[in-house]
């Protein structure tokens, strides 16, 4: 079946169950945001595999009663809390083993009792791990639509305390803020989402869910605002192409979304603009290819007006022949250095950028030396600050405009030129 009589089948058959899928993923990445910035991720696994005695309790008293179900869910999810709260405060165990000796623990008492159904009663375990987004009914359909607003309306409306206790919490007490009740708040939503996305998602899945959208937002923006909606949409996002792949490729609907918002989290990883690998791994070259140019231009300076052989200025950076003559080669096409006969000297803006570098090394060593630096310290301390070009006039003011450094050497004057050129340096 090609994509496009794959959607037309999803489109035209299993609207319904679609629809449940997408607002199930909203709803979690909503919730999975804050369960991540306040460190919970473990307690959010912990919740969703110990709401099954509960689910299975409602069973037993009100049979398939999707509302009793999500009640016995909702019970269970704050029981647990309350019960990991409580070992927390009353032994020796840490938060991660008390999670993880209660969620156990719950779940044990689960899988018990449905052994224990009557003989030909129906509770289908492996749905309620994996997920069946096909056996999808209508009275799922608005229970999700129901939880998906609740939730969205309890972040609107206890936003602020929300925010306050995800990131400082010790401020949230200071103010007044009720922490023990936001969090049980939050655990009773995360219940109600957790059962409420069952049915489509599955146990397993579910965790998946509530963590991989709201990571992805995490890795994109620093603000809260944006992180949930950009959760939102990752969660929307990974429901949708995990079930048309699921239809499309044969796959099992819950582990095809799974999959999907795992990838869109890598992609995020590794492209993010502020924080992903490659754009970082880009920043440290563009820096380190930004130091080593200036480094050269000062060195350069430093011979003025004699040429520098390009032999000793290997020698005197430490750094490979290769790597030097490209950087060199960058530059002359700069038009800042000039290369003859393995020899270097200064264009007249290589000469005036070189001069500001080598002026606010100077500075940088003077500041140094009037506040108490050891003379043996000061050059190499100098060597890093010097390329904040940016603090060269502070520093010249601060100082009272030096005319030489701690050694005796002359600060070079500022440049009319430097200011305007010297964003240049390190771009191919």
């Amino acid at each position: 079946m090609s994509l496009t009589e794959t959607l037309s089948v999803i489109f035209s058959s299993y609207r319904l169950e679609l629809l449940t899928s997408l607002i199930s993923g909203i709803s979690c990445g909503l919730i999975g945001c804050f369960i991540i910035l306040r460190r919970m991720a473990l307690l959010g696994d912990a919740l969703v595999h110990a709401v099954l005695p509960g689910v299975v309790i409602a069973f037993m008293v009100a049979g398939t009663s999707p509302l009793a179900m999500l009640g016995g869910a909702i019970f269970a999810g704050i029981l647990t809390s309350v019960v990991i709260s409580f070992i927390q405060q009353n032994s020796r165990i840490k938060e991660d083993s008390s999670i993880g000796l209660a969620f156990t623990f719950f779940f044990a008492i689960g899988i018990i009792l449905i052994s224990k159904l009557p003989r030909g009663t129906h509770f289908d375990l492996q749905c309620f791990l994996f997920g069946d987004p096909l056996a999808v009914q209508a009275g799922d359909l608005w229970i999700m639509l129901g939880i998906g607003l609740l939730v969205s309306l309890a972040i609107v409306v206890f936003f602020r305390p929300l925010f306050v206790a995800s990131f400082d919490p010790i401020m949230a007490v200071c103010i007044g803020l009720k922490v023990s009740l936001i969090h049980y708040l939050m655990m009773a939503l995360l219940s109600a989402t957790v059962v409420a996305s069952l049915q489509a998602m599955g146990v397993i899945m579910v965790v998946a869910m509530l963590i991989a959208p709201g990571v992805t937002a995490y890795q994109l923006t620093d603000r809260l605002p944006g992180m949930l909606l950009l959760a939102a949409l990752f969660g929307a996002m990974s429901a949708f192409v995990g079930f048309v792949l699921a239809f499309w490729q044969n796959w099992p609907p819950g582990p095809a979304m799974t999959v999907v918002a795992g990838c869109l989290f890598f992609l995020a990883m590794f492209f993010s603009p502020k924080y992903g690998v490659f754009f970082t791994s880009y920043r440290k070259w563009y820096m380190h290819r930004h130091i080593l140019e200036e480094d050269i231009l000062k060195s350069v300076v430093r011979h003025y007006p004699q040429p520098l052989a390009l032999l000793e200025l290997v020698q005197h950076l430490a750094i490979k022949e290769q790597e030097l003559r490209h950087v060199i080669r960058v530059l002359c096409r700069k038009k800042l250095l000039c290369c003859s006969n393995e020899t270097l000297s200064l264009t007249d803006t290589g000469k005036e950028l070189a001069d500001a570098i080598l002026r606010t090394h100077r500075l940088w060593e003077k500041y140094l030396a009037e506040n108490g630096v050891a003379a043996e310290n000061i050059h190499n301390i100098a060597e890093t600050l010097e390329h904040a070009h940016e603090m060269s006039d502070t520093l010249d003011a601060k100082l009272g405009s030096p005319t030489t450094d701690p050694h005796g050497q002359q600060i070079p004057k500022p440049t009319r030129r430097f200011c305007k050129e010297r964003d240049g340096i390190g771009n191919q």
